[in-house]
């Protein structure tokens, strides 16, 4: 079965005076079941970034 998923890939474009810069692009693959099933996997499993930990800071914070 296919599956379509967003991903975000790094793009080399020029800028103002031709200097290149690395930006990130998302665009829709498509990736069969077990590919799915192991990126899912590891998106379960990454590291809190910085907004999700202050955010949770403000949530269970006791004070």
């Amino acid at each position: 079965m296919k599956h379509k998923v967003k991903v975000q890939v790094p793009v080399e474009k020029r800028g103002l005076f031709g200097i290149k810069k690395t930006v990130m692009e998302t665009r829709t693959i498509e990736v069969d079941g077990k590919t799915y099933k192991k990126m899912k996997k590891e998106w379960e499993n990454r590291p809190y970034s910085i907004e999700e930990m202050m955010l949770y800071d403000d949530l269970f914070d006791g004070d």
